[in-house]
């Protein structure tokens, strides 16, 4: 479940340390929810969550590894928990209304088998499985605790109580604390709390409902005796028959969490490795009362091989001088949109060295990515944006057509419904299969949007050609390209009927579209846009993608960008590199193009996507029409230029040679153009493509009514 979090540099309840020589062996605060808990609402506007506490403090735990944490949560629709795997997951549901009827389910990883959570049952689940809870007649409220489990674990204890409580014997008695962390949640009356360390004076606390109390101790200390007892409001006993409702969690570092099984990537010393392989647990945030039995192996001397390190160091020199020379090269020339990974990459192959100790050590924020929290899928026969409230996140299956088991094709929608009115924008990717870039980058965009913040609608569509996508290939089922055959027949062979159903059910909600492609088998591509730049609203929504080029094409082609603008939608196509991967300097620049297109409609300002938007392509290039050059004999295929490149007339672009490496035919640029797209594949048939070239526009120059490509 997506929260909007805001950090807090100061902490949210004033520690009350024991009387005790060492102020460390306890420390113990009382949490109001009106002063302490840390209000988060959820973006896609399912419910909201209190954070009570997280260890350590003021940690983000949607970015930051945590050792465990403690919130409210209060759920108002069905919803997707957010996956946290390596942490154990526990919930606790608060009283029901029973007049209403109230019940929570949770459903893990598809089973057909969902578990009904009982009130004050403490349940638990690991953190990586997929969940979804399904709630009736909501708000409902829990209690969630989550721990990893590689640092330590947890013991819940639900206790209803009258003037003391019970050990497991059912006789009055007082608790004993272990661990190193007790967090006492009152859910009902007023309860006085007894502690006391083995230095330490008696103190009492008053906990009244809906407070806490926070209990942090030094698991090497003594035990600490916990006494809880029935109260009224002002700390008196209360009377006979007046009962007090108390959740108890008890946490223990496991013994070697400090040294558990994550790596040290960096090479740091002894004591800097144990501090910083595990800073959650709190034996690491405390002063360090051991060494690692680790050494590290020092360099070791070349001995009496003096030729042999002068070779080297000559060696190193050599590359020092090639990688200034390349870097300043690829700084002067037109390809400054490269993938900066894959010139980093470029540049330590030319360095001719590798060091051991350079290894790879995995994004900050990869292993903590929680995913954009989707609620559960509904099933509809058609997209009525009108069926869903306004500042919700949705997700949904819209059926398509009946495939030969008679089961429907569905296609994933979500739907983004913002608190006003506003335009409807549409993404759509996976038109063909294999074209995968479209869709990280409408999970970045449904992930980034807030739609408390959003005014208007989002309708993404991450996957179009579900049959093609599933077998890994361009074409729909029955072997032809769908974006070719819109807007489909309703009565056509199966690529049209689906193409027919897509429009009808989906598309026809849409005032404005970006259709998310790539490049298909055996070809790459820069990053581009199709539109009819005759349409000043198409054109417009062209360059708010930052584009490294813009080709006129006003359609007539059969395509769903072509089909959508005859029926007065505004569309464009985004080319965003090659098929079958992921590209993340490609997606990244799609998703800022969106962005920027929904802050130029004034749906979701750019102020409110709480990133940095990187800049794109330094220049953009307009081409007045574009053009594929093919091959007239096969064999093996060489294409010279690269992708975002010029080409002059007359400039040698490819070369095929036969098997025994003759050259067979060679290709020239029939006119000066800016290389769109490229062949990859060396094996070509006659009649397979070389380049794509647009030719650039003119000053003055007219844009044709009708430009088409021969693709």
């Amino acid at each position: 479940m997506a929260e909007t979090h805001k950090k807090s540099s100061q902490s949210r309840a004033v520690m009350l340390e024991s009387d005790s020589p060492d102020p460390s062996l306890l420390k113990v605060a009382l949490l109001d929810p009106k002063n302490d808990y840390r209000e988060l609402p959820w973006k896609n506007g399912l419910g909201s969550t209190s954070e009570i506490s997280i260890y350590p403090p003021d940690k983000d735990y949607q970015k930051e590894s945590f050792f465990w944490r403690f919130s409210i949560h209060s759920i108002d629709a069905n919803c997707t928990y957010s996956l946290f795997p390596g942490y154990d997951s526990s919930i606790i549901v608060l009283p029901f209304d029973h007049e209403r009827q109230q019940s929570l389910l949770l459903n893990h990883q598809g089973n057909e088998q969902s578990t009904s959570i009982k009130p004050l049952f403490p349940y638990t689940w690991k953190g990586e499985w997929a969940t979804i809870c399904k709630v009736t007649n909501p708000p409902i409220e829990t209690l969630q605790f989550m721990i990893n489990r590689d640092l330590g674990s947890a013991q819940f204890h639900v206790d209803k109580i009258g003037y003391s409580a019970l050990d497991e014997g059912g006789q009055p008695g007082e608790k004993l604390l272990f661990g190193a962390f007790a967090l006492l949640y009152v859910v009902e009356g007023y309860a006085e709390v007894r502690l006391d360390g083995e230095h330490s004076k008696a103190s009492s606390h008053l906990v009244s409902e809906g407070q806490s109390l926070y209990v942090e101790r030094d698991e090497d200390a003594s035990p600490t005796s916990l006494q809880i007892h029935s109260a009224d409001a002002f700390g008196n006993k209360a009377r006979p028959g007046v009962n007090t409702t108390v959740i108890t969690i008890e946490v223990s570092e496991s013994p070697r969490s400090g040294l558990n099984t994550h790596k040290d990537r960096k090479g740091k010393s002894d004591k800097e490795q144990e501090t910083s392989i595990s800073n959650d647990a709190p034996s690491q945030r405390r002063e360090c009362r051991r060494r690692s039995s680790l050494v590290p192996c020092e360099d070791q001397p070349l001995g009496n091989q003096p030729e042999i390190h002068a070779m080297g160091q000559r060696r190193r020199s050599s590359a020092s001088d090639v990688i200034e020379e390349l870097a300043a090269t690829l700084k002067r020339s037109s390809f400054s949109s490269l993938d900066e990974s894959l010139r980093r990459d470029s540049l330590a192959m030319l360095g001719g060295t590798y060091a051991p100790t350079q290894m790879y050590e995995p994004p900050a924020l990869a292993a903590m990515d929680r995913g954009s929290a989707m609620p559960p899928p509904l099933v509809r026969d058609r997209l009525v944006i009108e069926d869903f409230a306004p500042k919700t996140t949705n997700t949904v299956w819209i059926k398509m057509m009946t495939q030969g088991l008679g089961e429907w094709i569905r296609v994933p929608v979500i739907v983004l419904r913002g608190e006003e009115d506003g335009p409807v924008v549409g993404i759509t990717a996976a038109v063909h299969g294999n074209e995968l870039n479209g869709v990280p980058c409408i999970h970045r965009v449904v992930s980034e949007i807030d739609v408390q913040k959003l005014k208007g609608t989002v309708v993404a569509v991450p996957c179009v050609n579900v049959a093609g996508y599933l077998k890994f290939r361009r074409e729909f089922a029955d072997g032809r390209d769908l974006n070719r055959m819109f807007p489909g027949k309703e009565d056509g062979f199966a690529s049209q009927v689906y193409c027919y159903q897509l429009m009808h059910k989906i598309i026809a909600q849409l005032q404005y579209l970006v259709d998310l492609h790539t490049a298909s088998f055996g070809r790459v591509n820069s990053y581009y846009v199709r539109a009819d730049m005759n349409d000043p609203a198409s054109a417009m929504l062209a360059k708010l993608q930052q584009p490294q080029i813009v080709l006129h094409n006003s359609g007539q082609d059969g395509t769903l960008r072509s089909a959508a603008s005859a029926r007065g939608i505004k569309a464009i196509t985004v080319e965003i590199g090659n098929p079958q991967l992921f590209q993340n300097q490609y997606v990244q620049w799609a998703f800022q193009g969106v962005m920027h297109l929904l802050d130029y409609l004034h749906m979701y300002p750019l102020e409110n996507a709480g990133k940095d938007m990187m800049i794109g392509p330094a220049n953009t290039l307009l081409c007045s029409s574009g053009f594929w050059i093919y091959t007239k004999v096969g064999g093996v295929l060489e294409v010279y230029p690269g992708v975002n490149t010029i080409v002059s007339k007359g400039d040698l672009i490819g070369r095929i040679k036969n098997m025994f490496g003759n050259v067979v035919d060679e290709y020239f640029s029939p006119c000066t153009g800016i290389v769109i797209g490229r062949s990859s594949n060396p094996v070509a048939m006659a009649g397979d493509r070389i380049i794509h070239l647009g030719v650039i526009k003119r000053k003055g120059e007219t844009l044709a009514k009708e430009a088409k490509e021969n693709y």
